[in-house]
């Protein structure tokens, strides 16, 4: 049996491993591996008894071009670390693996150089070497890199803006077979899941696009499958979740390093997992006042950029000072390119960060994992949906979602828009289970988990004191956020009924409903965004049935600023007096914020976007709009339908 048809037998007890979850969940044994077939074969660039090295010594100005390092025979290679001695300057953003991919900016002759570590701990340099010609590639694929047998991968191909694009083909051309294709976007994008081997191994694509005219261009994109010793009945594996090797403490000489890159995100983490506070504390263990350079110790990313951005957003953020305060309920941060969507985990105590919320440059987007979210699709059969987003001064905020192919770089505004209302989420989870009360008597040879299944969490009392009321919301947010098959019932609630069981609860939104620990960290949430960020949240009930114009989403309900609704006062200052006490007077906050704001049914989701207009005069769509209906549209589905969903059981 093949690692990827055992991961199918997994699938059943994907939710259990986490907080609360069954100890006595058992997962069949791992098989001996049977590698995937192979494709064709690629010839090295150097080949010697240690490694080989792959690539093109000869390329185009604008293609995106690799180059990749695998051991010979049975070695094994610890480690590799590239530099650029000469040439146009290159941007290299994951120069720790057997992997690189990069953009050629000028024509000329490139020099680098691999530092290479044999599992042995046999060094080697060696150097590589490449010429780029000034005439121009216009089909370009993004990113070579370095993955793990079974995991998810991606690849995207741009072509001539100034052309017509009839067509995209793929084709593998060498390696162990690609697994489980799908495509995206008009074969844009290709999705697969990595092939099982039993050694290194190097997997070459090519893309051809067929323009209008009857022209035709071509890349290829390198891939390293790396081999990898899984914990079968492992914390994350035995959940069906293949993690990166390229993992690393963002701080090489960071007094965790050991512990963060063997405790939180790993392939090898038994369940339950065995790292106590001893291994690793809470970092409000150690201080109750954390220093950036405190949680930068702690920080474990996949691309050292990631934790560039991090850095940036702790330091010049408005909500830096709250992020180190709440950052103290936490034993680690995660950002990866393949931890999609965001989530915590009591199991680690550690918060996981989708890099897809840190990115600036086009670049630093290419090295990211395009792959959906498969759940995006819960719900579908619901006869309604319910839309959220943030805003401010009557803009989205973020101000806009940028499309892959358009090259642009994001602002440092729009950065911290981005992750702001995540991170305040998220750590909101993570005081949850181990608020600022506990730290102190919290025993050092206890396990997070440990400590979790045996005592209650503020969600817990919030839910006791102050619960919501209505039953079939409940149950409406497990066929959305949990895929459960909908009644007949359920199915034909139109948007005019949800209003009926909505507006009346005291629920800051409908993913609220989804379980109690949602519940508090969406209080948490959208308090701090409005106090911190005067970032306002709109939610709204809309009619899947009843379009507007344009086939606009149509409101039936909506409001901005759900969370200073007087009825929703006592249980959101319940929850932040407990999260953060230290903000002050959470009260006297809450009654000075912006009073909420009815939106006008029956109008667009769009045109709703203007709600403080002071005349009340009816905004054009033309007037709001930096983007087209469709754009906000496709917006709105990936936003609004699945706000970050869980992996694991929290409760």
């Amino acid at each position: 049996m093949s690692k990827n048809n055992w991961f199918v037998l997994v699938g059943s007890i994907f939710i259990l491993a986490g907080c609360g979850g069954s100890d006595d969940a058992s997962v069949p044994p791992l098989d001996p591996i049977t590698p995937d077939p192979i494709v064709g074969s690629i010839d090295p660039i150097i080949s010697t008894s240690n490694y080989e090295v792959y690539g093109n010594e000869q390329t185009r100005v604008g293609s995106s071009e690799g180059f990749a390092i695998i051991p010979s025979s049975n070695n094994q290679i610890q480690s590799v670390r590239w530099q650029q001695n000469s040439g146009p300057s290159l941007t290299i953003l994951a120069n720790n693996s057997q992997t690189i991919g990069f953009d050629v900016p000028e024509a000329g002759n490139y020099v680098l150089q691999a530092n290479i570590t044999l599992s042995n701990n046999q060094t080697f340099s060696q150097i590589v070497t490449f010429n780029a010609e000034e005439t121009a590639n216009t089909a370009t694929i993004r990113l070579d890199h370095t993955v793990t047998e079974l995991g998810k991968v991606s690849l995207h191909i741009t072509g001539n803006n100034e052309k017509t694009i009839q067509s995209i083909t793929w084709e593998q051309l060498a390696g162990p077979s690609a697994q489980n294709i799908t495509y995206n976007d008009e074969n844009r994008f290709m999705f697969f899941d990595a092939p099982a081997v039993s050694q290194d191994a190097i997997m070459q694509l090519e893309a051809t696009i067929t323009y209008e005219d009857g022209s035709e261009d071509s890349d290829t994109s390198l891939l390293t499958v790396k081999n990898v010793n899984f914990e079968s009945n492992g914390l994350f594996f035995g959940n069906n979740d293949v993690i990166s090797e390229d993992m690393h403490a963002y701080r090489d000489n960071s007094p965790y390093k050991d512990e963060i890159e063997r405790c939180v995100y790993s392939n090898q983490i038994p369940n339950p997992p065995t790292c106590t506070f001893n291994d690793l504390p809470l970092i409000g263990m150690e201080t109750r006042t954390p220093s950036i350079d405190d949680i930068l110790d702690r920080t474990l990313v996949s691309h050292q950029w990631m934790g560039d951005r991090f850095k940036d957003f702790l330091t010049d953020s408005v909500a830096g000072a709250d992020m180190l305060a709440l950052l103290r309920g936490v034993t680690a941060v995660v950002i990866s390119y393949d931890v999609r969507p965001s989530f915590y985990w009591s199991a680690t105590g550690a918060i996981y960060l989708d890099a897809n919320n840190f990115w600036q440059t086009p670049m630093e987007r290419d090295t990211l994992n395009d792959q959906p979210d498969f759940r995006s699709d819960f719900g579908s059969d619901l006869q309604f949906d319910m839309f959220w987003r943030y805003t401010k001064n009557d803009e989205y905020y973020p101000e806009r979602t940028i499309d892959k192919e358009d090259r642009v770089a994001r602002n440092f505004a729009n950065v911290e828009a981005s992750i702001s209302w995540l991170m305040y989420h998220e750590l909101a989870h993570a005081n949850d289970f181990f608020p600022p009360s506990s730290w102190s008597s919290l025993v050092g040879n206890t396990t997070p988990l440990s400590y979790v299944r045996n005592n209650n969490q503020i969600s817990d009392s919030l839910d006791q004191i102050y619960p919501l009321r209505s039953d079939i919301m409940h149950n409406l947010a497990q066929v959305r956020f949990r895929n459960e098959t909908p009644t007949a019932v359920e199915r034909n609630y139109r948007g005019t009924d949800v209003e009926g069981f909505f507006v009346p609860d005291i629920a800051p939104s409908f993913y609220a409903y989804f379980t109690i620990r949602e519940d508090i960290a969406t209080l948490v949430e959208r308090y701090m965004m409005l106090y911190r960020m005067e970032a306002e949240a709109d939610v709204a009930i809309i009619d899947g049935r009843t379009p507007g114009p344009d086939d606009e989403p149509l409101v039936v309900w909506g409001q901005r600023n759900r969370i200073s609704d007087d009825s929703l006062e006592d249980r959101t200052v319940y929850a932040v007096e407990r999260i953060y006490p230290e903000l002050g007077d959470i009260r006297g906050i809450l009654q000075s914020l912006t009073e909420p704001v009815l939106m006008r049914p029956n109008e667009g989701w769009f045109e709703n976007l203007v709600l403080n207009n002071p005349q009340g005069e009816s905004i054009s769509r033309s007037q709001i709009q930096k983007f087209t209906i469709e754009e906000q549209k496709l917006r709105e589905v990936q936003d609004s339908q699945t706000p970050h969903l869980h992996k694991y059981k929290l409760e």
